[in-house]
């Protein structure tokens, strides 16, 4: 079992940002940028860098517990 999950760690770390990934592609296809509204854009960009600054968070430990 833990040979399975070594196996599909990077498995694991993508299928959260392919959801965020759809579930954002549904938001701005449905117009939610097409108001120009700034806290609309904020949100948009403030949302990416948390899932960014999570995701290099997540990599950089997986790395870590690999070299060690």
């Amino acid at each position: 079992m833990k040979s399975f999950l070594n196996r599909f760690k990077f498995t694991f770390i993508l299928i959260p940002v392919a959801l965020f990934i759809s579930f954002l592609d549904k938001k701005i296809i449905s117009g939610f940028l097409s108001s120009n509204e700034i806290p609309d854009h904020y949100l948009f960009i403030g949302s990416l860098l948390v899932v960014i600054i999570t995701l290099i968070y997540v990599v950089l430990r997986f790395d870590k517990n690999t070299n060690s």
